[in-house]
């Protein structure tokens, strides 16, 4: 993870061949080949999020996929599938024991749709503990250019080509849950990284859809460096900075934060961002991650988000790892 933001120069341009699998450093047992994809309907509807690593050496992947709706976290974590029963063919995918998922670009850095099908776990909720049946399937299309973001303290470890790069999407689709089937018009956020991958550090990142604009930002910590990037339009992108005064309380005690306020600057920008969380936040276990099993906070959740000069509130996501990062808890006044 990139102290400092987005590059802003890359050693190559991402080509369509990046949407696929790249050359793997044998030597290397962290190697991983990420697709990461978020959704927030902009109706209030659905939220949902999904990723999955191949990690060529390890001979396994592992998985998150989540849907909030109603209230509820449904999710699911697999961390030991089989890289032999990966399709890596076009983008990736998966069928096998009642769980199927795909990405596949179409057209490669211009859109893709996105399935998933399987028992996701009710984490939270008046049914919490039970499965329930949830279907995804979305349509995809780049409302900007990729964004190169480097893979940080993991750049020059390994003699083998890393990279990173994110993308805002709009969405479209269906989200079914218990058969019921609920439309989707959602802002959406997508990266795709190859390359070691070190879990243990700190770092915080979300983004914000807001419609016409989305906004993207990523630090080790708030406050301290960090930046982003706003799509506005079809405008192109402005790269962004964090200014010193921005700030996240981060709740360790509750596992979750408490809340968060960014001042991001840019050439014409000058955007405070006032984050709120809606939803308990959603924890991993990290622990397979790494050679020797280590466990430390890692999580994730909806915000609702303020930021000036946008019409109205929005809606965002916050995720962190608190690797060595644990402070105080946050002390909550009594309702």
């Amino acid at each position: 993870m990139s102290d400092q933001g987005p590059e802003t120069r890359e050693a190559r341009p991402f080509v369509a061949a990046d949407e696929q699998v790249h050359q793997v450093d044998p030597d290397d047992w962290t190697w991983n080949e990420s697709w990461f994809f978020s959704w927030i309907d902009l109706d209030g509807g659905p939220a949902g999020f999904f990723r999955v690593g191949l990690l060529p050496n390890q001979r396994r992947a592992m998985l998150w996929s989540f849907v909030h709706i109603d209230g509820r976290w449904l999710g699911i974590e697999e961390s030991r599938l089989s890289l032999d029963d990966v399709d890596q063919a076009d983008g990736v995918a998966y069928d096998r024991w009642g769980l199927r998922f795909a990405w596949l670009p179409d057209p490669p850095l211009e859109g893709a749709r996105f399935r998933f099908g399987g028992s996701l776990l009710e984490r939270s909720g008046t049914g919490s503990g039970a499965y329930v049946p949830v279907e995804v399937d979305l349509r995809c299309r780049a409302t900007s250019q990729v964004v190169g973001t480097g893979t940080g303290d993991d750049d020059n470890r390994s003699p083998f080509e890393a990279r990173r790069f994110e993308q805002t999407v709009d969405v479209e689709g269906t989200v079914t849950v218990a058969g019921t089937e609920h439309t989707v018009r959602a802002g959406g956020q997508r990266d795709r990284s190859w390359g070691p991958r070190e879990w243990r550090l700190q770092f915080t990142l979300g983004d914000v859809q807001g419609g016409d604009r989305q906004l993207y930002f990523v630090g080790r910590s708030f406050p301290g460096p960090g930046g982003g990037f706003l799509r506005t339009g079809d405008g192109a992108v402005e790269h962004l900075v964090a200014v010193e005064d921005s700030f996240i309380q981060y709740d360790d005690a509750g596992h979750t934060f408490a809340t968060g306020r960014l001042h991001l600057k840019g050439a014409t920008s000058d955007l405070e961002v006032d984050l709120t969380p809606i939803a308990p936040a959603v924890t991993f276990d990290m622990a397979h991650t790494c050679p020797a099993p280590e466990h430390w906070l890692y999580y994730r959740t909806l915000v609702d988000v303020e930021v000036s000069g946008w019409d109205g509130p929005s809606r965002g996501w916050l995720e962190t790892s608190r690797y060595d990062g644990a402070g105080p808890p946050v002390t909550r006044e009594p309702k």
